[in-house]
């Protein structure tokens, strides 16, 4: 039990406070040099940040062939024909005699839609599947399913439901297999046999996962949960042998045109289908032109929404590019292709000779380097500024008591004081600093045009405020680029016997962020506190903060003691005086 100043009249509590706080300040000092430690911490991770930024960025422009010897390509008439070309190309030019015809898609137009009362003008892409619905139509009563099925060792699947009547096919990983009896005979690949218990089995040479996809027709005790489901496919030619790709579709009475047209448009078939709101017309093309057969259709339709309702019978197969290259009579399937490096592409017909010329981009290889220079000066800037940052002394980070003592714009400006400077003079920084400039200095022996980025119209800045900045001559550097950019490129990247100017600045980046990872952790394999310097640094100051505070509720307790102590002695002393006085004085 404390007694807080009853008996003596003192403010014991205020008096505590005054103690404690005075036997708090080693306290404080170590609560301030674990904040300092934190921000010197958070400024040394930035600093790591920007040094992977260049580091990274390096790589991704001077070091790339693609961005270092980027050739830009030159159309005679860029309406008709344009091109790009890689940078291996070389200064090279083609003269396209003739572009005969374009490469077109195969397409497959169908007939005019109308509602089952022959109104065709009522037909729009909302219309439901059974309100356009001819005779021919073959539905299937029952009610879509899709499930997960597990296969056996024997090749077989077992469905949940059981499949409506009429079921001929069922669809497994969106591949459509016919449903054959199992003494149907011997079995083909796209079929599957259902034996009386309506356990399905595959051919042997099917390929299938442990566990597949099935989606199929069930049948339904209820009539009125029942609908009607029409069973269509599209097989598209894949290559010259004839060979087709089939892709099969469940559709249902209540889906809307615009429901198949989605279906298709999402799934694997490599086609683009729409519906044509004024012709009333269904209409699908291959998403790949040219031909691989012109004699047969390369487009074959199973089920009679895509036959009969649908129309689709008018196909009209795709045709390749056929032009003259260099007096030479070529075709390509696509309008877009490769020759020797060039990348062309035909836009329209002509009979007019138009040459496309490949030579040096010289705006592009110039933005790379350029861009590597500003990067390169950003983070010098940066650097400098840590190292030659001023200093305040007097300005300590603020305890919780001091910031509440002060406004917030003046904790904020206290703040900018006391983290400002902390890694002025820094060796680490100053080294890695060095490093960097150094880097650009070393003469590249690679027996290519150039060995200093002199040479090149590159060169450190006369100020020397600047810390080593480098300022760039752009007519000397587009000459350099026009007359041999795989030198340049040797230059920054070197070869197989000598490394160049980027590998040695990546390499010293790479060395001075594992240093500064290995001060202040946050990369590079140094994540937990006893990793890096001053995380370790940081858990002594937490010991010793735990070891002060455990101390400082000894003394608090003792000082309590005392003064209880006190107290009770004084409230005796004035009982004893009491009683004299009341014997004395009766």
């Amino acid at each position: 039990m404390r007694l807080s100043g009853l008996s003596s009249g003192l403010d014991i509590d205020q008096m505590m406070k005054d103690l404690m706080k005075a036997e708090r300040m080693p306290v404080n000092k170590l609560e301030k040099k674990k904040t300092e430690l934190g921000w010197k911490m958070d400024q040394y991770r930035e600093m790591n940040l920007k040094l992977r930024a260049l580091h990274t960025s390096m790589f991704d422009s001077i070091m790339r062939a693609s961005s270092m010897q980027r050739r830009s390509v030159v159309s005679s008439n860029e309406s008709i024909i344009s091109a790009t070309a890689s940078s291996n190309v070389g200064n090279t030019s083609f003269t396209i005699n003739e572009v005969k015809q374009l490469a077109t898609a195969t397409t497959a137009i169908g007939s005019t839609i109308s509602k089952t009362n022959g109104q065709s003008d009522s037909v729009t892409s909302r219309t439901l599947l059974k309100d356009i619905a001819t005779n021919e139509m073959e539905w299937v009563v029952g009610k879509r399913t899709r499930e997960a099925v597990q296969v056996d060792e024997n090749h077989s699947i077992k469905l949940k439901e059981p499949l409506a009547e009429g079921v001929k096919h069922i669809l497994i990983q969106g591949q459509a297999y016919e449903i054959v009896s199992d003494q149907a005979g011997e079995l083909a690949r796209n079929q599957v046999a259902m034996d009386d218990a309506g356990r399905l089995t595959f051919h042997e040479d099917v390929t299938l996962s442990s566990q597949v996809q099935v989606e199929y027709i069930a049948g339904v005790e209820d009539e009125e949960k029942a609908q009607r489901f029409t069973f269509n496919s599209l097989s598209l030619m894949t290559n010259e042998s004839g060979d087709y790709q089939t892709t099969s579709f469940y559709f249902s009475e209540n889906d809307s045109i615009q429901s198949v047209v989605t279906a298709m448009n999402q799934s694997k078939a490599n086609v683009t289908a729409f519906f044509d709101e004024h012709q009333k017309t269904f209409v699908l093309t291959n998403k790949s032109t040219g031909t691989f057969n012109r004699e047969e259709k390369e487009f074959t339709f199973e089920g009679s929404l895509f036959t009969s309702t649908f129309g689709l019978n008018e196909v009209k197969n795709g045709q390749n590019a056929q032009f003259t290259i260099n007096g030479l009579e070529t075709e390509r399937r696509e309008n877009t292709f490769s020759v020797s490096g060039m990348t062309i592409t035909l836009k329209d017909t002509t009979n007019q000779a138009i040459t496309l010329a490949a030579s040096t981009d010289v705006d592009s290889i110039y933005k790379t380097i350029t861009s590597f220079v500003n990067e390169y000066n950003e983070l010098i800037d940066f650097m400098n500024g840590k190292v030659n940052e001023r200093y305040y002394r007097d300005y300590d980070p603020l305890t919780d008591e001091e910031r509440d003592g002060l406004s917030e714009a003046e904790a904020k400006r206290w703040d900018e004081r006391a983290q400002s400077g902390l890694l002025r003079n820094d060796s680490l920084v100053q080294t890695s600093l060095n490093q960097l400039r150094s880097s650009l200095y070393k003469p590249i022996l690679t027996g290519g045009a150039f060995t200093h980025l002199s040479q090149i119209g590159i060169t450190t800045t006369r100020d020397y405020a600047d810390g080593g900045k480098l300022e760039i001559d752009e007519d000397k550097l587009r000459k350099a680029i026009e007359t041999d950019p795989e030198a340049i490129f040797t230059l920054f990247n070197g070869n197989q016997e000598t490394e160049g100017l980027a590998q040695s600045m990546r390499r010293d980046l790479q060395r001075s962020m594992s240093s500064i990872a290995r001060r202040a952790g946050g990369s590079e394999g140094f994540h937990e506190l006893h990793q890096f310097t001053i995380g370790q640094q940081t858990r002594t100051i937490d010991q010793q903060l735990s070891n002060f505070e455990r101390r400082l509720e000894q003394k608090e307790a003792r000082y309590w003691r005392q003064f209880t102590a006190m107290e009770r002695a004084m409230q005796m002393a004035n009982q004893q005086s009491e009683s004299l006085f009341n014997l004395l004085y009766n």
